[in-house]
């Protein structure tokens, strides 16, 4: 029963964080433009990605020539969302790797523009997106296997041609 909350919590929270971030006229930290994003070719220019803050559990992305790599910490029991939009059809690659040799961290999920899922993952995943739109991952421990995970890691992710 638990279980059933927490997911349903989990679903609560990333539906309204994607809610907020996909409003209409609304700006991104620091004053740039939602409409300035950056495509999978890499043609249109970026705005410098908001410092994350330590009580932050979503974390926009900005594709510079189809690529970004976030660094972020990891709380135990918590997940951390990296947001970023396509601009066309790909092949993503993405990695997390922890700081320390045997950190529990993964990527959980994707969530596609259409609200659709798909997970697990592991440390890596190859995906085929098929359409343009905002697309987010979730990275967490894996509550199957290993201790629990607090310390930071990073987040790497590729877009290319499929």
């Amino acid at each position: 029963m638990n279980a059933t909350r927490a997911l349903y919590l989990f679903f609560v929270i990333v539906s309204v964080s994607f809610a907020a971030c996909n409003q209409e006229g609304r700006t991104q930290l620091g004053g740039a433009d939602r409409a300035d994003t950056t495509a999978v070719d890499g043609t249109a220019s970026s705005p410098s990605v908001p410092e994350q803050s330590e009580n932050r559990d979503s974390i926009n992305l900005q594709l510079v020539n189809g690529e970004a790599t976030q660094e972020a910490t990891m709380e135990k029991g918590k997940h951390v969302v990296f947001v970023f939009h396509v601009e066309k059809a790909g092949q993503l690659s993405a990695s997390v790797k922890p700081g320390e040799a045997n950190g529990n961290v993964r990527i959980a999920q994707i969530f596609l523009p259409n609200n659709e899922a798909d997970g697990p993952f592991g440390p890596t995943m190859e995906y085929k997106l098929n359409e343009p739109g905002i697309y987010r991952i979730v990275v967490s421990e894996n509550q199957m296997a290993g201790d629990p995970y607090n310390g930071p890691f990073t987040f790497s992710l590729k877009v290319g041609p499929q």
